[in-house]
């Protein structure tokens, strides 16, 4: 990887202590290799995508926006959720150890605040949860909806680096409650931007009626969405042409546009985010191609019937797909 050459920076600059329990680290966790973690703490909770969207807030959230001011992007992404293993370490100690750290390595600082005085009312509760639904509930243990107001003391951190050509982007959200009672915890995001190698599926006639005459039913790859939503990206344009072409060339058939999810997230977020995209892919056929709208119906299952285990990005890709069942 080209960015082998910061965790020596990075490592250097975080307390010269033992690095204690990483036996509770949460199974299949791990540091990143740019990062190390803050001593005497243990991984909490863990994300990890070869190809996905990240957001970086840019500024302090207005009251009567969604969202504060975010870049939107896309590559790798790695989500890591830390928790002190003793109540001694404050908030500001280990913020002020990474925020040193990343300077150190060569970042450029975006964004930084403290609290909600400074960062927008309820700015982590709409950037760690309801502003961004695909993040809702990946962040175990940190309790974005509550952590807001004069409960907490928390610190953000928002910056930037270019390390051998590539864009590497930091978010870290420190946390502590007020009282000092309950070990702090740390949110560290990194997205490395990268491009999308979109060239490794398709979808032919061919193959869309041997699978339905042999199983009932087709996967319809090569339809793809944008993280979190329900619009189609237009590469898939060349794919549902073919699904309707195959509609066309078998008239007397109906069908099932089923949608599902991967395990992540909220269950009834992602519920009703495969029902979306699913009567998106109907509505479309429908409304583009002249496909009668009696011949398909919509459903979304989510993330009930997976193909494939949901403990790795590769079986969480292979889950996220819209299938066509033959309904009679």
């Amino acid at each position: 990887m080209m960015l082998k050459q910061l965790p020596a920076l990075i490592l250097g600059s975080l307390l010269a202590l033992p690095v204690l329990a990483e036996q509770n680290d949460v199974k299949g966790s791990s540091d990143h290799p740019l990062v190390s973690r803050f001593p005497d703490t243990h991984i909490s909770s863990y994300y990890t995508s070869e190809y996905d969207e990240f957001l970086v807030a840019t500024g302090p959230r207005e009251s009567s926006a969604e969202l504060p001011p975010v870049l939107r992007l896309e590559g790798k992404v790695t989500t890591i959720g830390y928790e002190a293993n003793e109540n001694k370490y404050s908030a500001l100690q280990i913020f002020r150890n990474y925020e040193k750290a990343f300077a150190e390595a060569g970042f450029t600082p975006i964004f930084t605040c403290q609290a909600d005085q400074e960062c927008g009312d309820k700015f982590v509760r709409q950037l760690y949860w309801y502003g961004n639904p695909a993040r809702a509930g990946r962040d175990r243990n940190l309790n974005a909806v509550n952590l807001h107001g004069k409960r907490h003391r928390y610190y953000f951190w928002s910056g930037k680096v270019d390390a051998q050509g590539k864009e590497v982007y930091a978010s870290l959200l420190v946390d502590q409650d007020s009282s000092g009672k309950f070990p702090t915890k740390v949110v560290l995001d990194i997205g490395e931007i990268e491009a999308l190698d979109d060239d490794l599926i398709s979808i032919n006639l061919d193959g869309m009626s041997k699978a339905i005459a042999e199983t009932g039913k087709v996967e319809l790859d090569g339809v793809l969405f944008d993280t979190a939503k329900t619009t189609l990206k237009p590469e898939s344009a060349e794919v549902v042409a073919t699904i309707a072409d195959y509609l066309k060339q078998n008239p007397s058939n109906s069908f099932y546009v089923v949608g599902h999810t991967d395990s992540q997230g909220d269950f009834n977020f992602n519920m009703k985010l495969s029902e979306g995209r699913a009567a998106t892919v109907a509505s479309t056929l429908v409304n583009e191609y002249g496909i009668d709208a009696k011949r398909l119906v919509p459903v979304g299952v989510g993330p009930v019937s997976p193909v494939r285990s949901n403990t790795s990005d590769t079986g969480r890709s292979e889950n996220r797909r819209v299938e066509l069942v033959l309904a009679d």
